[in-house]
């Protein structure tokens, strides 16, 4: 097991390596959440061009708590936001979105302000961390499907999930960059990395924990059973020396690691939405709200 662990491992790191050369410009941002998934493509990124990390939250948001480790090596930009910049910009989204579902709204606005960003320091290419959920076993709903029936669903469903994330999330954030003339490049996506994680074992991208003290502390509990979700992309960021803060954090979806979704929530709250909702037997007030500026 140590053997299959060790090449996987490398193997990972190789062809990583070689798509994010081949998005990198001589000057390339990344949007960089302080999570595996974004440094692990930064730590990479650094070595074939001059990167910039943009680093996205509101203060004291999870990611953008992350994103002060002084062991990190690359030259990292802190965007703070405040509620009036995103209520200033999801209308900007909204225009790419075209529906009132608050959680790809709340994903697009670190997209957004990442890539205005970045045209703003005169960068053309923008590299993220996307497509490593659904190759690697990011989600929680996998572990609920392992804890329920087994490593065969979770395997169908990441198999369902990688062919259809294109639609689901990664042209969202593509056209929101586009909009801030900058390209957004996703190496997670290159066709040969995935066709060889698509080869590895599912039970090494979510492991089941047996021992007391297990290799990283990020373990999500379901059921009584212990799982640590991307395994072996952790075990792969680690051969390049990532921060053990970073390497043991757990899964944040965007929304929720900068912080928008709890200011969105106050934004609909504030213009009574949430009465209205009530008033009229809904609760889902801020699907409410975003259906009043949908274009």
């Amino acid at each position: 097991m140590k053997k299959e662990i060790d090449t996987a491992a490398g193997k990972i790191i190789e062809l990583l390596d070689c798509a994010v050369k081949k998005t990198c410009t001589e000057r390339t941002g990344i949007m960089f959440s302080a999570g595996i998934d974004s440094t692990l493509v930064a730590q990479l990124a650094a070595r074939h061009s001059d990167i910039t990390a943009y680093n996205v939250g509101i203060p004291d948001s999870p990611d953008a708590r992350h994103a002060g480790n002084e062991e990190l090596d690359f030259k990292i930009k802190t965007i703070r936001i405040t509620p009036d910049d995103i209520e200033s910009a999801i209308a900007e989204v909204m225009k790419v979105v075209r529906e009132p579902n608050p959680v790809k709204v709340g994903v697009g606005i670190p997209v957004y302000f990442a890539s205005k960003a970045a045209a703003g320091d005169g960068l053309k290419v923008i590299l993220c961390g996307q497509g490593a959920d659904e190759l690697f076993g990011g989600y929680n709903r996998y572990l609920e499907m392992i804890a329920a029936g087994g490593y065969g669903e979770f395997e169908k469903a990441m198999k369902s999930d990688i062919r259809g994330m294109y639609e689901d999330n990664l042209n969202r954030d593509i056209e929101i960059c586009k909009n801030n003339a900058v390209e957004l490049r996703i190496p997670y996506a290159d066709k040969d990395f995935i066709d060889y994680a698509m080869g590895i074992p599912p039970g090494l991208k979510i492991v089941e924990v047996t021992r007391t003290k297990p290799e990283f502390s990020c373990v999500d509990e379901i059921n009584g059973r212990r799982f640590i979700r991307k395994y072996i992309l952790r075990k792969a960021a680690e051969r390049l020396g990532m921060p053990k803060e970073i390497l043991n954090r757990s899964k944040k979806a965007a929304q929720y690691g900068s912080g928008a979704n709890k200011v969105i929530e106050k934004i609909a709250r504030d213009k009574g939405f949430k009465k209205k909702a009530a008033e009229v037997g809904r609760g889902d007030y801020v699907r409410m709200f975003l259906e009043d500026i949908t274009p």
